[in-house]
Order: structure tokens, then sequence, then C-alpha cells
């Protein structure tokens, strides 16, 4: 069965990339739509992937179908086309529900938060489903993203905070780090920042694998760090001084950039 992906943003060429990468499409199987030609022709180059002229070609001849489009696209979008209830189609968006989905297209529907880091076969999709889905149906949308990711099941309820954790977290601990290295170069200006960035991303890597592969919890990394008294533990009790208050000034903005994305959606709703 084919794959479509239609819109090649960053996540859609993530996809693309992902998938190629782990195997878990055929190039030949793996069929693409985007607006910009260009842009499909370039992953047609590295990846030997399939190009449809439309997006209703996608979904004529996928069983499967990523829509990778903008929020407010993807509704609007699903209208104009003509879909067969036997097409599974997933939304890659925030603050597009279930609801909204199954609104617009009568077969299986699921929404998929991807993350970038996909692209090296690493990281967490988060998913929900629809109760559409036949069992064959999941179990295919379930090795797709167990082929780039952990696969992470979440309620509608859960899936915007955790898309903090995971989506969205990529970029937010690059910021973090790069504040890190900065402030390290203020302190001391012989040090290079692009030495500093490179201890850190190290740091990070080594610090990952150690939590994986002995699957030690933060806490227990921090007691095998931080000895009684030492750097570490005065370090810990200055960060405690202001993260939790902006780490929980973050979920707040969140939640409201959410909110403010959900009455767009659900605008566009009662429009039509």
């Amino acid at each position: 069965m084919n794959i479509g992906i239609i819109g090649l943003g960053s996540i859609g060429q993530m996809l693309v990339k992902a998938f190629c990468k782990s195997a878990a499409v055929p190039p030949e199987k793996l069929l693409v739509f985007n607006r910009t030609r260009e842009k499909a022709e370039r992953l047609q180059a590295e990846n030997n992937i399939a190009i449809a002229e439309t997006a209703q070609e996608v979904c004529d001849q996928c069983g499967v179908v990523f829509v990778c489009t903008k929020p407010l696209d993807i509704l609007p979008l699903l209208r104009e086309l003509s879909v067969s209830a036997q097409t599974h189609v997933v939304s890659v968006a925030a603050g597009v529900s279930l609801a909204d989905l199954e609104g617009v297209h009568t077969g299986a529907v699921s929404k998929v938060i991807p993350t970038v880091t996909s692209q090296e076969l690493r990281g967490v999709s988060l998913y929900a489903c629809s109760q559409r889905l036949s069992d064959e149906q999941r179990e295919q949308f379930l090795g797709l993203l167990s082929s780039i990711s952990l696969a992470q099941e979440v309620s509608e309820q859960e899936i915007e905070t955790a898309t903090i954790l995971t989506s969205s977290a990529p970029g937010l601990i690059a910021g973090i780090l790069e504040s890190f290295a900065q402030a390290a170069v203020r302190k001391t200006p012989e040090l290079q920042i692009d030495l500093a960035r490179q201890m850190l991303v190290e740091t990070m890597l080594g610090t990952a694998m150690l939590l994986q592969k002995e699957q030690l919890g933060f806490d227990q990394l921090i007691e095998r760090v931080a000895t009684k008294g030492g750097i570490t533990e005065e370090g810990l009790r200055v960060l405690d001084k202001t993260l939790p208050a902006g780490f929980d000034e973050l979920f707040a903005m969140t939640e409201s950039k959410h909110d403010l994305l959900k009455q767009l959606v659900q605008k566009q709703n009662t429009v039509e």
C-alpha cells in the first residue's frame, strides 16, 4: 500500500527522510505532493520517491495520507478533496481535533505530533486515533511511527502539554544550551563559543545515553553528580530559584496559544 504525504514543510520533509532512512516505506511506495514542486523534486533526487501532480492524486492512490499543511489549511483542504472512506487520514497539526477531522472525512482519522529528531530515528511521536480505525489500520500506523521514533499514544487532553516535552523540546533544549554556552563565555571570554557548544552537545548526548542505558531517574543521576556541599548541588539550588517559574510560564503560554488556534479552527467550522 502506498503512503502519501501532502505538504513538504519541515515536518513533511522529515517524514519523507525518516521513512526512507528506516526503510519502513520503500521509496516507490511513497507519494508526495507540495504546492511548490521544487521541494518535492529535491526530495525525489535524494530518495527516489514519487511525486503527485495534485493532492487529490495522493488521496486516490494512498491508503494512508499524512496531511502536513498548516493547521488552518487542513480542514479547508480536506473539504475540497474527495477521499475514500477506506483511506486513513493523519493530521500533524496542533489545534485540530479528531472530531474536527471526523467532520470532514467519513473514514479513519488520527493525529500525530512528530518531532524533528525522528530524522535520526530518535525521539517521541505522540498520537491519538479515532475509534473508526480498524485493527489492521492501527497496527500499520503504529508500525510506521515506531520505525522512526518511540510511538506514544496519548489522550487529546494530554497531547498539548506532551507536545512541549517532545516536538517543541529540541528547539527549547537548543535555546537552553545556547544560553548556557553564552553565559560560560561571558564568565571566561578566553573560552571559544564553538568549543563551549561542542562540550554541551557531547555532554547532553552522554547524559541521555546514561539515563537510558542504566534506566536512571533524573533524581538518581543528580545524586551521582551532586556531591553534598559540592558545586553541582549549589548550582542546582541556583537553578531551582528561577527554572520552575520559567517552565510554568512556558506551559501557560502554550495553553493560551493552543486555545487561540482551536478557536480559529472552530470558527472555520462555524463558517462552513
